[in-house]
């Protein structure tokens, strides 16, 4: 007489398929994540492998559903293998979902800054963005008012330096800030006189650039700093440029009061306040 396979001692595939698609959903998310920052693989493709990866770890929650079922009505193997799969499922889903309350909490707008009138153009940054990045242009009325609402501190800065010595002073801070700069153009010898400076940032973890401008305007008395700071992809920043333009603006405050101001045309000097820490 045959003998017959004991169905309790039998792995439903539904089992096995779990834990291998989370297994893959969870290599794809930190393939993504490497390739993009070590490798600068298009930003859009990393994005639609986490989108891939997060249809996996729904897909393999699913599968183990259906297992849990069979396991639970017939004794079958595979508990374990569900286990895995489904935690493995859940931190590839689960990772995003900080960001909602970020996302709910933040108005929709990837593009900042002090002047929302004027902002601070994009020049060489312009021509760095692929097709389908976010227009290089600043969107208007739409971003002026909603960051009015959300962020009324980000304003012009205002200070008693002369152009020329607040355009060093603004390219340092970019410099302390480890930002890449990209171009600089010193602001002339006739007044009212016009810097402008432009840099790139990554974000901490995956790496997503940001561009960022600044526009140094005055005399040689006075002058005003203009910081823009806005996404290349997406269409929230997650309060991402908010944080860097409050950062670079803190950092060049910081320099100016390591700083005496000087003749026109000189450096700025280290105060001797500085100096004795």
């Amino acid at each position: 007489m045959p003998l017959t396979e004991d169905a309790s001692e039998t792995t439903p595939v539904s089992a096995r398929w779990t834990t291998r698609i989370a297994l893959f959903s969870a290599a794809l998310v930190l393939s993504a994540l490497f390739l993009h920052r070590l490798f600068s693989i298009p930003t859009p493709v990393a994005l639609n492998l986490v989108k891939l990866s997060i249809l996996g770890g729904f897909i393999s929650l699913a599968l183990a559903f259906i297992a849990s079922v069979r396991i639970w009505r017939v004794g079958a193997a595979g508990g374990a293998r569900v286990f895995v799969g489904v935690l493995i499922a859940l931190a590839v889903i689960g990772w995003p979902l900080p960001q909602l309350a970020t996302i709910r909490d933040k108005p929709e707008i990837n593009d900042l800054t002090t002047d929302t009138k004027s902002p601070p153009p994009f020049k060489k940054l312009a021509a760095a963005r692929a097709r389908d990045a976010n227009n290089p242009k600043y969107p208007g009325a739409a971003f002026a008012e909603a960051q009015m609402r959300a962020y009324p501190d980000l304003r012009p800065l205002q200070i008693n330096r002369s152009v020329a010595e607040a355009y060093e002073i603004s390219a340092d801070a970019l410099r302390r800030q480890r930002l890449s700069l990209v171009n600089e153009e010193p602001p002339g010898e006739d007044f009212p006189a016009t810097g402008l400076i432009e840099a790139y940032d990554r974000t901490p973890i995956w790496g997503f650039y940001d561009d960022v401008a600044i526009r140094v305007t005055g005399n040689s008395q006075t002058a005003q700093i203009d910081v823009r700071s806005a996404s290349r992809y997406g269409a929230h920043d997650l309060g991402r440029n908010t944080e860097r333009i409050r950062r670079i603006l803190k950092e060049i405050v910081v320099r100016l009061e390591a700083t005496v101001p000087t003749a026109e045309g000189d450096t700025p000097r280290r105060s001797s306040a500085r100096r004795e820490r």
